[in-house]
């Protein structure tokens, strides 16, 4: 990861699930990939960032700390959060975490660590899209025709499929708008799985990058072994 300008970045890496639908008793960000783990190729990845802060589930430090196995210079930089009961509540604790800290980064980069195959060309995508429109995420067109149902579970929409598109992380804000932005939505009634909806309620629009096909999460068994065999 390399900066545009030298704005200081911190980046947010989502570690703190279950990973119930990995079906097994360990943490997917936790499991082998190449000579590491899925989550030191996600903190690899932003080795360059200015902070790095992951959020773990309670008392996960020392387990997330051999996962990564960090060089000194990169284990300077890492800060642990404890994470909530949703991805939501993380983001916040992690946000309140870096914005009660001695010094604060102009953007934040907030990625899920089990993405592990994101590619430099993508994070510089969204790090130049968030500079120029003060948010972005990477997205890539869907290759299959996708249908709105209702809760019968019949079709009631026909989508365009020019005009949608299959958000990926890292997204990348200002830092200040999006703290306050997730502040907002806090107090509201909603749950939000994606910090780019938390921003285009309270903060603006989001710009769109090109994302990349293998930019996969890790979600079921198979897809650690499809990823690392690209």
């Amino acid at each position: 990861m390399t900066t545009h300008s030298n704005p200081k970045i911190a980046v947010i890496i989502t570690a703190a699930g279950s990973s119930t639908r990995m079906g097994g008793t360990q943490k997917k960000e936790y499991l082998p990939l190449k000579e590491g783990t899925v989550l030191s190729a996600c903190v690899k990845a932003f080795e360059t960032a200015s902070k790095i802060i992951i959020t773990i589930p309670a008392g996960d430090e020392q387990q997330a700390l051999k996962a990564i196995n960090p060089t000194d210079e990169l284990k300077s930089k890492l800060e642990f959060v404890t994470g909530g009961t949703t991805r939501q509540k993380s983001i916040l604790n992690a946000l309140e975490h870096i914005k009660n800290s001695a010094e604060q980064p102009q953007y934040i980069l907030i990625h899920d660590g089990a993405r592990p195959f994101v590619t430099q060309q993508v994070i510089q995508n969204v790090i130049a899209g968030t500079i120029q429109y003060e948010a972005a995420a990477p997205g890539i067109k869907p290759t299959d025709t996708i249908k709105q149902i209702n809760s019968e579970g019949f079709i009631v929409k026909h989508l365009e499929r020019s005009l949608l598109t299959a958000i990926q992380t890292p997204q990348g804000f200002i830092f200040e708008k999006l703290y306050e932005a997730h502040k907002k939505a806090a107090d509201d009634d909603y749950e939000y799985t994606d910090d780019s909806e938390i921003w285009g309620k309270y903060a603006g629009p989001v710009k769109l990058v090109e994302g990349d096909i293998n930019n996969k999460k890790i979600t079921y068994p198979g897809d650690l072994e499809k990823g690392a065999a690209k």
